[in-house]
């Protein structure tokens, strides 16, 4: 045993929310394009990165709080699916999305070459209990590096998001969440169970992106559901507080800036927020020292009865507005070798039904690829589509 690590709080409640039939906490990001790659070499690719980088190839051990992980898990996986009737713009007819990944007998990074109604989509899955959206995205460069006949860059570290925010003087929580208005205007439904998402291209101007998401948000919320508090998540990758001689780590090592978002803010004043939430380490403030007992907790704890979800549904009062990831600039050459071109890519946003909207982007050329996920109870995928119109109106007018 080469490799081993303890689960951070964090892990151990995504590990709690696998279902025998289905994993929502998984991360699954899409490289579109043209050409193939042969399975084989493929499969090899990924075993070398994930050989490179052991904190993916890891499989939990032990029991209740003592519980650990260790890299004699099974190798990752890749398979070929046909999926004629899928276009990739929506979660209609998507394939795999969703599909149960045991953290203790299954390989917990996975490839899937999906041939759709528009070309060639690689699906890489990770589970979230073993890594995050960096992370996944290392795993995507390091077998692309590999194809291209290059050596991966590889990883040792142990390092979680935990061991960061432990390691900081935290400030305390800027906000307090409950009471929060959705943003999607739509059918409730609040029996229906699953979760939904709809993508579109914009060509604006990337400049200021992740506050013009925010103001946009905001404005159309209020717009569609009058005067109430707002308050969006922003995923922060915490790796910037690790010392440099450690290393690239793997494992899950993501924070988050809270924001209540006050009617009468201007665009700058957002950026503003942003910055000085930055500058105070308010993306460490989530995590609270009684964290530390999530181990020994039984996974009911972590999971959202379905009454309570059922009334977040019908008040429209929601624990926070929305989630908006914003990757930044992706260069789409990473992802190409000799047999493929990439054309596109994506990340699907985590499917969480207690919060009313997640909006993931990332940046390539001159475009923007932004999805955006919301619970089947909340609206219709039309409405959904509906609001994507509305969401592209605001942002060209800033």
């Amino acid at each position: 045993m080469s490799f081993y690590r303890t689960p951070s709080p964090l892990e151990f409640s995504y590990i709690a929310a696998d279902l025998p039939d289905y994993s929502p906490l998984v991360n699954q990001f899409f490289v579109v394009g043209e050409g193939d790659i042969e399975i084989g070499r493929l499969k090899s690719a990924l075993q070398q990165a994930t050989a490179a980088n052991p904190g993916y190839q890891l499989q939990l051990r032990g029991h209740w709080g003592w519980r650990y992980w260790d890299d004699n898990g099974r190798e990752p996986s890749v398979d070929e699916i046909h999926a004629p009737e899928w276009d990739s713009n929506t979660s209609l007819h998507a394939p795999c999305l969703g599909e149960p990944i045991s953290v203790v007998s299954d390989p917990l990074c996975q490839i899937t070459k999906i041939h759709a109604k528009n070309g060639l989509h690689l699906l890489f899955r990770t589970h979230h209990a073993i890594t995050d959206g960096r992370g996944t995205v290392h795993l995507m460069n390091e077998t692309f590096r590999i194809l291209r006949g290059d050596p991966p860059l590889g990883s040792t570290s142990r390092s979680t998001e935990w061991d960061v925010a432990m390691s900081h003087q935290r400030p305390p929580r800027p906000v307090t969440e409950g009471g929060c208005l959705p943003v999607v205007k739509g059918t409730v439904q609040p029996d229906n169970k699953g979760y939904q998402w709809a993508r579109f291209d914009w060509k604006g101007d990337k400049n200021k992106l992740a506050a013009k998401l925010i103001f946009s948000v905001s404005q159309i919320a209020r717009n569609n559901f009058g005067e109430g508090k707002i308050l969006i998540r922003i995923p922060a990758d915490l790796r910037r507080y690790l010392p440099e001689n450690e290393g690239l780590s793997v494992a899950n090592c993501s924070g988050a800036i809270d924001m209540e978002i006050p009617a009468d803010v201007k665009l700058n004043g957002i950026r503003s927020q942003i910055i000085k939430a930055m500058r105070q380490k308010e993306d460490l403030s989530p995590f609270l020292d009684n964290h530390k007992y999530a181990k020994w907790l039984p996974k009911s704890m972590f999971r959202q009865h379905p009454d309570s979800l059922r009334k977040l549904h019908q008040e429209q009062r929601y624990r926070m507005t929305g989630i908006i990831s914003y990757m930044g600039e992706v260069n789409n050459d990473d992802f190409r070798c000799d047999t493929f071109t990439p054309t596109s890519q994506f990340g699907v946003p985590i499917p969480f039904e207690n919060r009313p909207l997640f909006i993931a982007a990332c940046s390539y050329n001159d475009v923007t690829n932004i999805i955006v996920g919301c619970p089947q109870a909340a609206a219709t995928l039309d409405e959904l589509r509906q609001f994507n119109t509305q969401l592209t109106q605001q942002l060209d007018a800033l």
